[in-house]
């Protein structure tokens, strides 16, 4: 058989096998359609609404393309069909808005990934079981811990087909032009030696602007304020549902119960719910909210839907105090109209293992001795500057209290 997906990025999309196309047809796949990539991000960018779903193709199609090279020729075939099934699968976890919802939900999406593809209730489990091959190997490979070191690290890595596809991807979609990567290079020189995948010497420069690009993409997309007060917005949505409910508040929409019970509870959603959350089904209920009878909810509600969100600002302690005031004299409680986020530094490249998964990027030099690339990158060891740079304390508040 022979399936073609026309892609964006990288043109056509081979599909050979039965097993992908029953897996990319099932419900838990095509739930991916209705997720996109980026999150608030489509607010600061109107092209970014492209969606997880082809991002996960594009991670199959990376994957393929490296098993295309002479050193993966002694991986069999039937690792080769997993590493793929674990490409196209590795965001099937994800809920509404990507990793916003994580800040919500409490549980990372690696996490209902595995739910979801061993779930024996659910289509996936079933596909690979019938053709016999079993969900707790792609798990493993997720989760970095199948013995084949190399597969954990083609799809989880430093330098993983899932980051070489979303800086590429992203990049297109949102109209800038900073992750213009050498792919093709990379993937054509590409090695494994000690049971690690390694890099020529002269391929230093196309991983430097891989690591550059990835770096400006964070600050310029990823980091973006127009993205984060989305996620600071929904974040004080949600906070307002919560405490509304411990008042023993009675929401108009019965799915705000139905579907957000188990968080307020402190336990995980079913699998059977989350499957049924996706963008619209998220951007449905905060329409509902507006028209709540809590004046909070229904103005956070309206703030999401029409792109009004709480505004980012550099204050000193003086305008704090000052904005503060304002915010009570005009009945908007603090706790959601004036939030400092949390600042999670953007980790572009560190040696060594994480999550129980090894970050480094090797590199053979011409003696086929193996080393880590910041033996050889100055830009590597920059980075590591770069990361440690203070931040600058922000704020979000309503923009029509300044």
């Amino acid at each position: 058989m022979e399936k073609v997906f026309r892609d964006s990025i990288h043109g056509d999309i081979f599909i050979h096998d039965e097993i992908f196309m029953e897996i990319i047809n099932s419900p838990e796949m095509q739930r991916l359609r209705r997720i996109l990539q980026l999150g608030g991000a489509q607010f600061a960018y109107a092209g970014a609404t492209h969606t997880r779903f082809t991002h996960c193709l594009g991670v199959y199609h990376i994957i393929s393309q490296f098993l295309k090279a002479p050193d993966f020729e002694k991986i069999s075939a039937k690792e080769k069909k997993i590493v793929l099934l674990a490409g196209l699968m590795h965001d099937i976890g994800h809920g509404p808005f990507s990793h916003t919802f994580e800040k919500i939900s409490n549980r990372s999406h690696e996490e209902y990934s595995a739910d979801i593809i061993r779930n024996p209730e659910g289509n996936i489990s079933k596909i690979l079981k019938k053709h016999k091959v079993d969900p707790e190997d792609i798990i493993a490979i997720l989760e970095g811990k199948y013995p084949n070191k190399v597969l954990n690290s083609l799809v989880s890595s430093q330098l993983d087909a899932d980051r070489i596809d979303y800086l590429m991807r992203d990049s297109y979609y949102c109209g800038v032009n900073y992750s213009s990567l050498d792919t093709e290079f990379l993937i054509r020189n590409v090695r494994i030696m000690d049971d690690k995948i390694v890099f020529p010497k002269k391929t230093i420069h196309a991983i430097e602007s891989y690591l550059l690009g990835r770096y400006h993409m964070y600050k310029q997309v990823y980091e973006h304020k127009i993205s984060t007060a989305f996620d600071v917005t929904l974040i004080s949505w949600f906070e307002r549902i919560i405490d509304l409910n411990e008042k023993g508040y009675k929401f108009l929409d019965d799915r705000i119960n139905n579907y957000f019970s188990y968080i307020f509870n402190g336990q995980n959603i079913p699998i059977h719910l989350y499957l049924i959350l996706d963008d619209f089904t998220m951007f449905d209920i905060m329409k509902s909210c507006q028209k709540e009878n809590d004046h909070i909810l229904n103005d956070l509600s309206d703030r999401l839907i029409n792109r009004n969100f709480l505004k980012l600002k550099e204050a000193d302690e003086f305008k704090i105090r000052e904005i503060k005031t304002l915010l009570k004299e005009e009945g908007k409680d603090p706790k959601y109209y004036f939030i400092e986020p949390k600042v999670k530094k953007p980790s572009i490249y560190k040696d060594g293992v994480t999550d129980g998964k090894d970050q480094t990027i090797y590199i053979v030099d011409k003696n086929n001795v193996v080393k880590s690339l910041t033996k050889f990158s100055l830009l590597a060891n920059t980075v590591k500057l770069i990361e440690d740079e203070k931040t600058i304390k922000k704020y979000f508040f309503p923009k029509e209290v300044m």
